[in-house]
């Protein structure tokens, strides 16, 4: 009203414009110009929601091609480790005359991997020694000239080609080779497996990741040979992309975008806009290609585009009449709207809007009135909840303080009890070592009383029945008899007593070491049963602490007894070896064996008891024990105890020596 006020009373030589007279139009103007922005920020926000779409399409295909290049890497580790486990059959041995075992294990895995063209062993130099499935006629063929068996021969290592050609007949394959070593390390020969690339082996492995009616997949090797693709009729070709290809699979790098297919269409000029992700394997110069054609990979998105394009111009056109009708009906009470909207926003919540009638404006009067209400009576309500929550907060605190406070009490009696165990763990330790050197004190104990007492008694007894036997001449032919008898008897238990006191603590142990304890303990036991005995020395000998020499001597007496009263032995070696920091015993023979499992699972009174023992003195003194033994093959126990603070005599003759 007051607009028109002002043109009413304007100068008749100054007529502004229509825009300027009436307001309608310049709100409609303004209005327009605000849509118009939000319509340019809708495409561009409808651009970069359709980039994002693009981005995530390409982002699936790469993670769709990592996890193929993961799959088919998996597959190829596993096909390298059953070539590996050939060599470790039983009974396989290049350099033996007997090819069962190892023809054995080749036909074994050939029905186990994935390949397909067989599996084959060759010796040192590359020639062809057996083949599954057997060909007679390549048997012998120099093969060494092929670039992967040369590269297995050269590295000593595994390899995995690309395209190859296969050993039995020539054709395309793919091949895995690992070496096989004798087991002083030296290559004695090469196990290699042929993967068939006009079969299916491969293509199945990736089949699951061809998307949609334009989709497949690809398995290239570093030349840009495709070895397997999803799409019929493309192996053995040479991929469009073989420079990018290869230069990927030699960084291990992946990459995804948009290339074009190199393979013209029917009219020989345009060319199909695809999208591709690649991604290398670990285990093998192969890598795996994902394309699909842009119009079905990018469908969304585009779909996308075109509906945010023809929605933002209905949105425009809808908000261009609207704007026009809402101006007519608005223009009028806005003034009185506008005022007091001023009036609310200046914080004057005291005065009501005035009433505008039933229509929209109306409403929004009522409106405005209905929000000064509430914004008056939320005023109050936001300090009641100011001062809640401010409580809440404190009585939180409080909470966590307390559980915080909990916690910190059970760790810190975790902590104590944590030390607790590691006290009596250690007192347990030192009672055991207090325990077995109070038994050995003991044994010196009767060792000595067995040799200063009885053992003198017995001689006494002995002297005196040679002399009376002596004494006795004439007419008492059975009372010398009798005594010649008891001195029998007396020197027998005489011999026993000295055996004993041998078993309980030998001498030879304390005086010279051992390595002449352990020499003299096995000569005693196996050589009066036939046994033949070998010691061999490595290292620098010498006197160690008195518990190591003990507990060594008493594992090295069970593992001697053990081999001539149940393995029935005819030949054991004992291995000592000096080093800076620790001392092993080695104890071998050729007798029956026996299996550990089963003495574990024994229910018989005491099994094992002695092997227990053995493990036990070892592991007091911080050392390992060690048993290796299968029934029919002998047994070897290792004992290998550290050394801290060694003490006896000085190093003797330095070297390895066997006695």
């Amino acid at each position: 009203m007051n607009q028109a006020v002002d043109n009413d009373t304007a100068p008749r030589g100054r007529r502004p414009g229509i825009i300027r007279r009436r307001l309608q139009w310049r709100i409609m103007l303004l209005v327009t110009i605000g849509i118009a922005a939000i319509l340019v920020a809708f495409t561009i926000t409808s651009l970069l929601a359709v980039t994002e779409s693009i981005e995530r399409t390409l982002d699936e295909r790469q993670a769709l091609a990592q996890a193929t290049g993961g799959h088919v890497d998996y597959v190829v580790r596993q096909s390298l480790k059953a070539l590996d486990e050939i060599p470790f059959g039983d009974g396989f041995d290049l350099e033996d005359s007997d090819p069962e075992p190892e023809q054995r294990a080749l036909r074994r895995a050939f029905f186990g991997t994935i390949f397909s063209r067989g599996v084959y062993l060759t010796d040192a130099d590359g020639r062809l020694l057996w083949m599954e499935p057997e060909q007679p006629s390549v048997l012998g063929t120099d093969i060494s000239h092929y670039p992967h068996v040369r590269a297995a021969l050269e590295s000593g290592g595994r390899v995995v080609s690309g395209l190859a050609t296969a050993v039995a007949d020539g054709g395309a394959v793919a091949s895995m080779i690992v070496p096989v070593r004798n087991r002083s390390g030296r290559l004695v020969g090469l196990v290699g497996g042929d993967i068939g690339l006009s079969g299916t082996n491969l293509q199945e492995i990736i089949h699951f990741s061809a998307l949609g009616k334009t989709g497949y997949a690809q398995i290239v090797d570093s030349q840009g040979t495709i070895l397997a693709s999803t799409r019929p009729g493309q192996a053995l070709e040479t991929t469009d992309h073989r420079n990018q290809v290869a230069t990927l699979i030699q960084e291990k790098r992946t990459s995804s975008g948009t290339c074009h297919d190199c393979h013209e269409s029917a009219d020989g000029a345009e060319r199909e806009t695809e999208v591709m992700a690649f991604a290398p394997l670990q285990s093998a110069p192969w890598g795996v290609l994902i394309r699909e054609s842009e119009d079905e990979a990018l469908a969304p998105a585009r779909r996308l585009k075109e509906r945010a394009i023809w929605l933002g111009i209905g949105a425009f056109a809808v908000a261009l009449l609207f704007s026009w009708a809402m101006v007519r009906s608005v223009t009028r009470p806005v003034a009185v709207l506008t005022a007091a909207a001023q009036r609310i926003a200046s914080g004057d919540l005291s005065g009501p809007v005035p009433d505008l009638g039933q229509d929209e404006i109306g409403h929004l009067a009522m409106a405005f009135e209905t929000m000064r209400t509430k914004l008056n009576d939320s005023q109050d309500t936001i300090q009641t909840w100011g001062r809640e929550l401010e409580a809440r907060v404190q009585e939180r605190t409080r909470e966590l303080e307390d559980s915080r406070d909990n916690l910190r009490a059970v760790a810190e009696e975790n902590v104590t009890l944590y030390e607790e165990i590691k006290r009596k763990e250690a007192a347990r330790g030192h009672l055991l070592n207090k325990v077995i050197g109070a038994q050995e004190d003991e044994r010196r104990r009767i060792a000595r009383e067995l040799h200063d007492e009885t053992s003198q008694s017995l001689t006494a007894l002995v002297v005196g029945l040679e002399t009376a036997s002596l004494t006795s001449r004439t007419g008492r032919a059975k009372l010398q008899q009798k005594l010649a008898s008891l001195k029998e008897l007396a020197v027998e238990t005489l011999e026993r007593v000295h055996d004993l006191i041998y078993d309980l603590r030998p001498s030879v142990l304390d005086d010279l070491g051992l390595v002449a304890g352990l020499r003299w303990y096995a000569e005693s036991r196996l050589q009066a049963g036939g046994a033949r005995v070998r010691l061999r020395v490595k290292g620098m000998e010498r006197r160690l602490p008195a518990e190591a020499e003990t507990a060594l001597f008493r594992i090295g007496q069970e593992a001697v007894n053990n081999a001539a009263r149940h393995a029935h032995a005819s030949a054991v070696l004992l291995a000592v070896t000096f080093e800076d920091s620790c001392i092993t015993l080695e104890v071998d023979d050729d007798g029956e064996g026996f299996n550990l499992a089963a003495i574990g699972e024994s229910t018989a009174r005491h099994p094992g008891w002695g092997l227990m023992g053995m493990e036990e003195r070892a592991t007091l003194l911080g050392g390992t024990l060690k048993i290796v033994s299968e029934p029919g093959r002998g047994t070897h126990v290792q004992a290998r105890i550290p050394l801290e603070g060694e003490s006896g005599d000085d190093a003797k003759d330095p070297g390895s020596h066997s006695r």
